[in-house]
């Protein structure tokens, strides 16, 4: 059985994994490292509770605490008797990812896809630049209509009916 040192130390590695890890991915390492505590918690966590665990100021506890909310990662829950803003993990990772996640991702993918199409359209009419060459601007065409061949096939895998029933 392991020792109550081993236990904590484990935990500490899981939680700066867990930072590791979304850091990783470009989302910064606070945002992993708050949901692994949180994940790992039994009970709700405060905000003081958060930071001084992480050892962050109670105001980058609570922005990031905003993100995984928006991301529906946590959840705001009440301590009777206590007026403090407490928070516990969402410990179903099906409902962040379809709630939270992949509405995030498809907005910026409709952002992304819509600037593709303004860009292409534009470039339809537009008279011959002295930025750039009538060769350069195939260039650039083919590779914008590449760019939304690829939105079209991401929107399609992410708006299917096969991640509706995964999820």
């Amino acid at each position: 059985m392991p020792s109550q040192v081993s236990w904590s130390r484990e935990v500490r590695r899981f939680i700066e994994a867990g930072g590791n890890t979304t850091h990783a991915f470009g989302l910064g390492r606070l945002i992993g490292r708050m949901f692994a505590l949180l994940y790992l918690s039994p009970k709700p966590c405060s905000l003081e509770d958060i930071s001084t665990h992480l050892d962050i100021s109670k105001a980058s506890a609570s922005m990031t605490i905003r993100q995984l909310e928006e991301w529906h990662a946590v959840r705001h829950v009440p301590v009777e008797g206590d007026r403090r803003d407490f928070y516990e993990a969402e410990t179903e990772f099906r409902i962040i990812v379809k709630q939270g996640l992949l509405p995030g991702i498809r907005k910026k993918l409709a952002t992304a896809g819509g600037q593709i199409h303004r860009t292409l359209e534009a470039g339809a009419s537009a008279p011959v630049s002295s930025d750039h060459s009538p060769a350069e601007i195939q260039i650039i065409k083919k590779r914008l209509r590449t760019a939304a061949n690829l939105h079209k096939k991401l929107d399609g895998l992410l708006s299917s009916r096969l991640i509706e029933k995964l999820l």
